[in-house]
């Protein structure tokens, strides 16, 4: 992961290497934090701002700026938290965690035009991504100094403290656990039958996107639940969940078939 140290430009960034890869865009799907300065372009009654802040809060719709790489059209977007933290004459700082693809700088503009005076963003900063926060994040200089101790002096220590398994950005995401007999088959793409769950994150519902596990906690891949959390619990038989992305090496668990 990385840390920006430029003000203005700052924030956690994951930055998955080899396998890890194929989870980025299940990284994705996770909520952000971030902590920012806005500024009003006129004066404005903090009661008026706390008003508007607590009506921006829940579910939004948001054209993406004339600057952005996506198609300006009108989406929805649930925003789970926004606070004002400390105003100071014209300019406040705030708090928001949101579900990804919310433009915050979009977010303060909408602001001003319905505090009437107009806004705009100043500086903003990426406090947690998922479940990655700036606490275990390391800059790009630690990365260099872990990255030089193990290729000059072969001390790998600082490398395995900066570079982290995948598992500890995905330990919150819904999971499915299956049973050592059960691992080869998905690594290699089969569906998850009901014989090969251990136990099952809950509750959880039909069409909703999982992580499947091994039971010491290793990412298998990724898989939509064919049935509700209840029904996997009390399944016999049947497919509990179809296989849409593998990230653990097939070759790791032995296959118990053939």
């Amino acid at each position: 992961m990385k840390k920006w140290g430029d003000p203005g430009v700052s924030g956690v960034l994951p930055v998955c290497l080899n396998d890890a890869t194929k989870a980025v865009e299940y990284l994705h799907m996770m909520s952000k934090e971030y902590v920012g300065v806005g500024e009003m372009h006129g004066e404005f009654d903090e009661k008026d701002l706390r008003k508007w802040v607590e009506r921006l809060t829940g579910v939004i719709y948001q054209r993406p700026p004339v600057k952005s790489s996506v198609k300006r059209a009108l989406r929805r977007r649930k925003i789970l938290k926004f606070t004002i933290e400390d105003i100071v004459e014209r300019r406040f700082v705030f708090r928001v965690v949101t579900e990804p693809g919310t433009y915050i700088r979009k977010l303060i503009h909408d602001l001003g035009l319905l505090m009437g005076i107009g806004a705009h963003m100043v500086e903003l900063r990426r406090t947690r991504d998922g479940f990655l926060n700036e606490d275990s994040s390391s800059t790009l200089l630690e990365l260099y100094a872990a990255w030089y101790m193990y290729s000059k002096e072969g001390d790998e220590r600082f490398l395995r403290k900066t570079i982290r398994p995948i598992e500890e950005a995905l330990k919150g995401f819904p999971s499915v656990y299956v049973k050592d007999s059960a691992v080869a088959a998905v690594a290699h793409g089969a569906p998850l039958a009901a014989k090969g769950v251990s136990k099952i994150d809950h509750p959880l519902s039909k069409g909703d996107t999982i992580c499947i596990k091994t039971l010491k906690g290793e990412c298998v891949g990724f898989g939509i639940l064919t049935m509700d959390s209840d029904e996997v619990i009390h399944a016999k038989s049947g497919i509990v969940a179809t296989v849409e992305r593998v990230v653990m090496d097939r070759t790791l668990y032995p296959k118990t078939w053939g």
